[in-house]
């Protein structure tokens, strides 16, 4: 059975607060807004005329919808609040382009007291930032499982050590600004995706001779780069170093400075693994830094690239409510999806 979705859950339970938080997933065209969001994105833009206005991203645990501030709203309001930030919003929710949105009338930060203090009604921030559906505690004793079998010794000893150091942070962090696993704990859930897929598909097929601490070693620390390339994990954006470096080279730098300390018998080892980070995207056109030279890098490139599609493909299917048995259209993939049987 299908986990039950978070604003179905909420529907069939009391609210724990007199005001009610219209999920996103069930926002529908004409209805008002007085409610309280997570700003994903905000950038300040001009008509063709030369009016100012907001061009907004608006998140809740159930999803994301576009907002349009125009110009009066946008002179008022555009400097009280920044991304990342909890705030409450008044507005209508219309349809554009076959898409909704809502048209901001007002907006602003919440204050710490407010957050705090319970004082707004229907502020609660775990209706607001979306999560992994898989429980976090699950997830991290898999890959610690994973880790544990690695060999050889030093190839666990330097994974080991990274999540050590990084483990916290792994455990919370998207895996994505948008598109694939784009909420906390997306990027445990993504890895051990990666991971667990490629491990398993290695031991099914022993005729290709894989390395199986390569593939887990690849797996996990595949997307390490992110810690360093996203800041906030909430509402994720790219910091310096991501926009001028990325994540695959700074997750090959974090492997190479951990490889340093160890002692290798094999030195091309921590190099196969370095290999693995900075071809994981397949292709130089995707930012690829090399493209696979090894077994082990094309299978990692290629799970890697089929947990982010199904997880992109699963989301559109559920941020879609309407009726019938194809989703509307998905601009990533220029097709309609078939939703399922019910």
């Amino acid at each position: 059975m299908a986990p039950e979705r978070f604003s179905e859950k909420i529907r069939g339970e009391p609210l724990p607060y007199p005001l009610l938080h219209v999920p996103v997933a069930d926002m529908r065209d004409g209805q008002g807004v007085s409610q309280c969001f997570l700003v994903k994105h905000k950038t300040q833009r001009s008509t063709r005329s030369g009016d100012p206005y907001l061009e907004i991203s608006l998140a809740d645990r159930t999803g994301v919808i576009a907002a349009r501030a125009w110009a009066a709203a946008t002179q008022r309001y555009a400097s009280q609040f920044h991304e990342g930030e909890f705030v409450y919003v008044q507005g209508r929710v219309e349809t554009y382009r076959n898409n909704l949105q809502i048209i901001v009338e007002s907006i602003r930060r919440l204050s710490a007291h407010e957050q705090e203090s319970g004082q707004l009604p229907g502020f609660d921030s775990a209706l607001l930032v979306s999560t992994s559906e898989r429980d976090p505690d699950e997830m991290w004793q898999e890959l610690v499982a994973l880790v544990e079998a690695i060999e050889p010794d030093e190839l666990r000893q330097l994974t080991s050590g990274l999540f050590e150091q990084y483990g916290e942070r792994f455990r919370e962090h998207p895996a994505a600004v948008s598109k694939h696993h784009a909420y906390i704990g997306g990027l445990l859930e993504h890895s051990l995706e990666v991971a667990q897929g490629v491990l398993d598909f290695a031991k099914r097929n022993p005729g290709f001779n894989l390395h199986q601490g390569l593939l887990i070693a690849g797996s996990v620390l595949h997307d390490i780069g992110k810690l360093i390339e996203l800041e906030n994990p909430i509402a994720a954006t790219y910091g310096f170093d991501g926009q001028l470096i990325g994540h695959l080279l700074l997750g090959r730098d974090m492997i190479r400075d951990a490889a340093q300390t160890i002692d290798w018998p094999d030195p091309r080892l921590p190099k196969l693994l370095e290999h693995i980070l900075i071809s994981h995207h397949g292709e130089l056109q995707y930012a690829a830094a090399m493209v696979p030279k090894t077994a082990e890098a094309i299978a990692i490139y290629h799970f890697d690239n089929l947990s982010a599609k199904l997880n992109m493909v699963n989301g559109h299917i559920q941020a879609d409510s309407e009726d019938g048995d194809f989703t509307d259209w998905e601009r990533n993939f220029e097709r309609r999806f078939f939703k399922g049987f019910k």
